[in-house]
């Protein structure tokens, strides 16, 4: 999903984002070490994430920059945007976080000089689309000017044909909507005028299911989304070949999409993809054709220099230098003791014919969320109870076991089932005798703002898991959070109640939180928010 995030030229206001503006949150597809893991994928050498510089352009309050900072000491981010009111936002963030590596900046994007330095990561989320065309040259101008000879800039914007059919919708909205003046009336009327047409056209029909499909997406949306998205003045998608070529003028080309799997053609059919392939050999003009193929509506953009070698020719030993994590469930017959196959969270079963995989994919789920380096994961996995002994394994034979399960490892990432990274995540998976939450988590739910877990995620919690996570400071063990929990609920701060009942038994509200205790560090565990 797009999120527009502030107007961007010097001379115009911002009053719409600042009186409407997103919530700041973590964007884990834009994070340096997925734009990192494409670049390497592909040949490039990109700089460390957790040492280089990193510049956003339209950040809002940091929500997404101020977590890697947090993150990875060593790196420093900048963050440039023109609303004063999320950058104080941001700024109070910083401070009460105590990061030195952080700057926010309110400024416009058009005031970016070559002066400004040079970045090993420009993001560019939420922007180019809503933002006038001189503001779109000079964000293409910054990744030239402002770019290290290895950087990455990521740029994310609406894309034709898809638009074709939303922008429909947009200019309905907006016709609807001229009538009224304030956002919250504005807003609600869209979404009206969406539910009259769904009810008033025929499901049947293309016109209908297309209108169904828009209701489908748009009602969970928030309401800054609408507004931004469909109601603001500015909304300019384009065709994929020609932000690529406007790109090229700018001595910049075309790495890739953070998606790995879109630039595969996955989700296209094999009749189609060799059709394509048929029809050209240029990536810029096949990317085209896949977006026309799927309707594509949205794009999340890879740039580079024009003069940085690119190698699209992967093969098995491409994924061994990364860092890799499934989640994946188990089924292992408990007659036998083999493993059956793998299921992943979408329910499709995995297995392989070869025991290292299987064994490395056993590892995998126990360790998850966690990252290991594939290097290690082969070792475990040749050590394991379903692997096999190395002792009269060859040297070749090892390798040739190595590159099997690299070989099936990269089939799940073209496939969109495994994550890689570049650079260790610093969390931990298991529970300690004195759990620690990072302080980053603990600020934003004592400041009752959405959790960032170590992984970039936005992670939803209750009140009472709140109180979990502020009490989750590395000095008290569970047994002494459950009794300031206990202290919390008798001095008013939390509120238990069973069968309509406010409880007030200490030994009954110790039973009640006990469970809940447990469950809820368990979850800390596996949601990535657990530190060393």
């Amino acid at each position: 999903m797009a999120e527009a995030r502030t107007v961007t030229s010097s001379n115009e206001s911002t009053s719409t984002y600042d009186d409407v503006p997103y919530e700041s949150l973590p964007f884990q597809q834009s994070h340096p070490d997925r734009l990192a893991t494409i670049a390497k994928l592909f040949g490039m050498n990109p700089a460390p994430i957790d040492n280089c510089k990193i510049l956003e352009l339209g950040s809002a309050a940091g929500g997404h920059i101020i977590p890697i900072a947090y993150s990875y000491p060593k790196t420093h981010v900048v963050g440039i945007d023109l609303s004063q009111v999320q950058i104080a936002e941001g700024q109070h963030m910083v401070d009460a976080l105590g990061l030195n590596n952080v700057e926010l900046k309110t400024m416009s994007i058009s005031d970016v000089a070559e002066e400004f330095g040079k970045f090993d990561y420009i993001i560019c989320h939420g922007v180019f689309s809503w933002v006038p065309g001189n503001v779109q040259e000079d964000v293409l101008r910054i990744c030239q000017n402002n770019l290290t000879p290895n950087g990455v800039a990521y740029i994310s914007y609406n894309c034709y044909p898809g638009w074709h059919l939303r922008g429909m919708i947009r200019k309905m909205m907006q016709y609807h909507c001229e009538q009224f003046s304030d956002y919250p009336t504005k807003v609600a009327q869209a979404r009206a005028m969406l539910n009259f047409l769904v009810e008033s056209v025929p499901g049947n029909d293309a016109y209908g299911m297309m209108l169904r499909d828009e209701l489908a997406f748009l009602s969970p949306q928030p309401d800054p989304y609408i507004f931004h998205e469909f109601l603001e003045d500015l909304n300019k998608p384009m065709y994929f070949h020609d932000f690529a070529d406007w790109a090229a003028k700018h001595e910049l080309q075309y790495l890739g999409e953070v998606d790995f799997f879109s630039m595969i053609g996955t989700n296209v059919p094999e009749t189609a993809r060799q059709t394509l392939a048929s029809l050209t050999d240029k990536i810029v003009n096949m990317e085209q054709y896949l977006d026309f193929v799927r309707n594509q509506y949205f794009r999340q953009t890879l740039l580079c220099r024009s003069n940085v070698q690119i190698n699209r020719a992967l093969t098995q030993a491409s994924i061994l230098p990364f860092l890799a994590s499934c989640n994946l469930t188990a089924h292992i017959n408990p007659n036998s003791a083999q493993i059956e196959y793998f299921e992943l969270p979408n329910g499709n079963r995995i297995s392989s014919l070869n025991p290292i995989s299987n064994a490395a994919f056993l590892h995998l789920s126990k360790i998850w969320p966690q990252y290991i380096a594939i290097d290690e994961l082969f070792e475990t996995a040749l050590k394991s109870d379903f692997g096999t002994s190395e002792a009269i394994w060859s040297p070749e034979q090892t390798e040739s076991a190595k590159l099997t399960l690299a070989n099936d490892l990269l089939t799940l990432y073209i496939n969109n089932c495994l994550s890689l990274r570049t650079c260790p995540v610093p969390f931990v998976h298991e529970l300690s005798e004195r759990p620690k939450v990072s302080e980053l988590a603990r600020y934003l739910a004592k400041e009752d703002k959405r959790l960032s877990n170590q992984l970039h995620q936005v992670v939803l919690t209750d009140l009472l898991g709140r109180h979990i996570i502020e009490l989750c400071d590395g000095t008290r063990t569970s047994e002494e959070i459950l009794s300031a929990l206990v202290a919390r609920v008798k001095s008013g701060d939390l509120n238990i109640t069973a069968d309509g009942a406010t409880v007030t038994d200490d030994s009954a509200i110790r039973e009640i939180l006990s469970p809940r205790l447990e469950s809820s560090l368990n979850a800390l565990a596996k949601n990535a928010l657990l530190i060393a």
